[in-house]
């Protein structure tokens, strides 16, 4: 399906939308029906069986699948119902918007909020063409963790494939090789699970050749490796399998605007599904324990995943969120002169009415000075605890630093208000870290808003890089971006302004934050 014929359609469907606006909860509705009601299921006849009778289902009742395949040619419905219907690996009957994404060519960002049926569309893709033998798909997520975590889409298709009671009496069950991540078929088709957290993992895969690349969460995958990667869509010419390349995502992200402006705005194909439209999915369960949760603490996250905003991408009063995005390293290739662990202990520990998500947090960001005069942003831990496990995990961080970056090397900073209750805290925390460069750091008169404003120029410059596939990016993003905003916390770029100040004037009070910092004019004057 071409992006014009996708427009085209698009009409028809928003005609359908107006005239009939509750229809996702009509099919939703009947087809919730069949899961509650589903037969036991104890071989692949019984299971074509049963997706024959749900999809007929849906095409009666859902007027934008009719309105669709109005569009297709026979050989395109054929198609479909063969290899998705009749197609004994793939267990469910996708819904509209995954079908859109079925029927589409080329690359594809299908997303938008989250709980849109990212990954089950994916495997339904991978998985389309499993009964050639030529098949092969690539499936890319950015770290290990987040490609094997529990029902992410590694460990969904072991569900589907793995070890499957009815694919096994059927003789037809793929094999899993766990070192390598690879499905393979019993007639050679295969599917590649893979993560692309550095460079080089990315820079595998260009002399292979897939007919599908899936990359899952795009937009946490930096450009530079979606362009390595997607150059292993290929094929010879007598193979009639289709190339395609398919992003899933959620807006956010260090490739946010990459795909924002080729995809969401720009010539792009995008296929917008949000958890209203998953007919599968508990959606007042998940409004309630995901989107809920974080309604008032990150209101910027909440418009990205309850409604799949693009345009919810704060942009900074002080900060530009693009400035930090195009900053991104790997590994550090020159010499750290100073690292610096600096903490912001939670100043709330009820919730505060007046500030949105309750307490503060408790952060400790880690920052390294080059020879350069550039700054690694190299780790952030975030917590709200008690004061007996706050205190555990700020020494727990601390020795875990001095191991990994080495204590020589290392300061661990405490922001420390006045009064002598404070004195005690930071004596305790000297007392329990002997041999580290450990010291309170007086909170100075000037404001947090000037603090920061400290070091503005001093990032839109490209002094500062962020350590690129870390988990906290988009929280602290999202958190500097938006500062100063009344009711949002600020408690990463209190760390943030008050590490870079340790770096560059350390216990130099009278220097401490200057207009506009200039690291080459502090290392001069420090020289």
């Amino acid at each position: 399906m071409t992006t014009t014929l996708i427009s085209e359609v698009q009409q028809e469907i928003n005609q359908i939308t107006l005239i009939r606006p509750q229809i996702k909860d009509e099919v939703r509705q009947k087809l919730r029906k069949f899961l509650f009601n589903a037969p036991e299921i104890n071989s692949i006849e019984e299971l074509i069986d049963w997706k024959i009778e749900v999809w007929e289902a849906q095409y009666e009742e859902d007027y934008r699948v009719q309105a669709l395949f109005h569009c297709l040619s026979q050989e395109e419905k054929d198609n479909f119902y063969d290899t998705i219907i009749l197609n004994p690996y793939i267990p469910v009957v996708p819904f509209f918007n995954q079908i859109l994404l079925i029927f589409s060519r080329g690359s594809v960002l299908y997303g938008g909020a989250r709980g849109g049926g990212k990954t089950e569309a994916s495997l339904i893709g991978a998985l389309q063409y499993a009964e050639f033998p030529k098949w092969k798909v690539g499936i890319f997520r950015l770290t290990y963790p987040e490609l094997s975590a529990p029902n992410a889409v590694m460990d969904r298709a072991k569900d589907w494939l793995h070890k499957n009671p009815i694919l096994e009496k059927a003789g037809i069950e793929p094999h899993w090789d766990d070192t390598n991540k690879l499905f393979t078929f019993p007639n050679g088709a295969k599917i590649k699970f893979a993560h692309i957290q550095h460079e080089k993992d990315a820079a595998n895969y260009q002399g292979a050749e897939f007919h599908h690349l899936i990359f899952d969460e795009a937009v946490h995958i930096s450009e530079k490796k979606i362009i390595t990667i997607t150059g292993s869509k290929r094929k010879q010419i007598t193979d009639p399998l289709p190339l395609r390349t398919w992003f899933t995502g959620n807006p956010g992200g260090i490739s946010h605007d990459y795909f924002k402006t080729n995809y969401v705005d720009g010539p792009g194909t995008f296929i917008n599904s949000k958890y209203t439209d998953n007919v599968y999915l508990d959606d007042k369960q998940y409004e309630k324990d995901s989107l809920e949760a974080i309604k008032d603490s990150d209101p910027i996250l909440y418009r990205q995943w309850k409604y799949g905003d693009w345009e919810a991408i704060p942009e900074g009063k002080l900060f530009k969120r693009k400035w930090f995005t195009k900053r991104l390293y790997e590994v550090i290739t020159e010499k750290i002169t100073q690292w610096v662990r600096f903490w912001d202990l939670a100043a709330t520990e009820e919730k505060d009415d007046n500030k949105k998500g309750g307490p503060d947090w408790t952060v400790g960001m880690l920052l390294g000075l080059g020879e350069s005069g550039k700054v690694y942003l190299e780790d952030i831990v975030r917590f709200r605890y008690d004061p007996d496990k706050a205190e555990e995990e700020i020494l727990l961080t601390a020795k875990k630093d001095a191991e990994k970056y080495g204590r020589e090397n290392l300061k661990v900073r405490i922001e420390q208000e006045g009064g002598a209750s404070a004195k005690y805290v930071m004596n305790t925390f000297a007392g329990k870290l002997p041999g580290f460069n450990f010291s309170g750091w007086s909170i100075p008169r000037k404001s947090k808003i000037d603090r920061a404003r400290a070091y503005v120029s001093f990032v839109k410059h490209g002094f500062l890089k962020i350590k690129e596939g870390s988990d906290w990016i988009i929280t602290f993003l999202n958190e500097i971006s938006t500062f100063p905003t009344k009711g949002i916390h600020d408690d990463q770029v209190d760390a943030f302004s008050g590490g870079l100040n340790e770096l560059f004037y350390g216990e130099e009070v009278e220097e401490q934050y200057p207009e506009d910092i200039n690291p080459f004019k502090v290392f001069k004057a420090r020289g």
